[in-house]
Formats: structure tokens, sequence, C-alpha cells
């Protein structure tokens, strides 16, 4: 056994990638157990010790889940490194990531592109969280070619930022939908 990390990135680590991390580790947790998988999140150009944008902390609420006392953080070669699968808001992000490591490009995808690849996934069997999210990218990266070609529009997760709460909203229920497929594939471990 050991640990598994997942790192969402987006640009300031203040509205899109907060979402995702609180909602991916709430699925994570409701599936495998509560802190099986460790998911935290960084920015491209964020503003490092920025709290999260307030409509951002709204719609978490709207899902009973809370990114109080969260600021943003940097994206950097040693955040990249400590994670074993980097998701992404946008193709330009995944891009930013594998130009400050290069050898984090096998473990980088877009959220939406990797929800794309886990939906050729076949149900996963194991007790190890740390086994089952390391499978869980090898067999998407093994997905790759199996769909149509997509383009960026199919990739990238509008950005909510200077809109209204719809926006946001918006962003969450997709995020909602792109996180259930990721977690789809994992056992139920988690005790009732």
């Amino acid at each position: 056994m050991g640990t598994f990390g997942v790192l969402v990135i987006c640009t300031a680590n203040h509205c899109r990638s907060p979402m995702a991390e609180y909602q991916l580790q709430a699925a994570v947790d409701a599936r495998l157990g509560p802190g099986a998988w460790v998911v935290s999140s960084a920015g491209t150009r964020a503003d490092d010790g920025r709290p999260v944008h307030p409509l951002t902390e709204q719609v978490l609420g709207e899902r009973g889940l809370s990114a109080a006392g969260m600021t943003a953080r940097r994206l950097t070669p040693a955040v990249i490194r400590s994670a074993d699968l980097v998701l992404t808001a946008e193709r330009s992000h995944r891009a930013a990531v594998v130009s400050a490591l290069p050898a984090a490009l096998g473990r980088s995808f877009t959220l939406r592109q990797f929800a794309r690849l886990v939906d050729h996934v076949e149900p996963l069997a194991g007790d190890d969280p740390a086994e089952l999210g390391r499978t869980l990218v090898e067999q998407a990266k093994l997905a790759r070619g199996l769909g149509p070609m997509a383009g960026p529009e199919d990739d990238d997760l509008p950005d909510p930022i200077g809109r209204p709460l719809s926006a946001y909203q918006t962003c969450a229920a997709t995020l909602d939908d792109v996180i259930a497929r990721i977690v789809r594939p994992l056992p139920e471990l988690a005790a009732p």
C-alpha cells in the first residue's frame, strides 16, 4: 500500500481547480474511503495565498463541500513531481505541466479527456487504493485512440471567472459529470 496523489490544475487556482479538487476528493472518499487518495490543486499563474473565489465557495457549499481556508498555490516542477495523476482544466494547462516537467507527460490529461478515456475502462478490482489509482491511469492511457478525435471544445472546461453565479454552477455541474465518469470503474470500498 501507499498513497496516490491527484493534482488538479487551472490558471489561478481560484475557481476551477479548487472546485475539481474538492468535488473529486469527495467522490473518491465516497467510493474508496476517506483519504484513500490525496487530491490537491495548483495554478499555472496563481498568486500564492489568494483565497478561493467567493462564488466557487458558494457552489461548493451547494454540494455540502467547503474550501474555507484553502489558498492558491503556483504550479512548480516539485508540485507536479509529487502527483501520480495530473488533471487540468484546459489543454494549455496540460502543456504547461509537460513543459515544466516533461516526465509528467504520461500521467497528465485534461479532466474531460481523462473522463472520456476512463469511459473505456472496465470495472477495477482490488482493495489497495494506490494500486487502483495507478491501474486506472494505465488503463486510461491504453484507451487513447479508441474514441473520436477531440477538439479544444471537448477538452477545455470553460472558466467562470468574471461571469455570474450561473457560470460557476455550470462549471460545477460539468465537473459532477466528469468526476462521476472518472470514479465509475473504482470498486466500492468505503464503509456504508
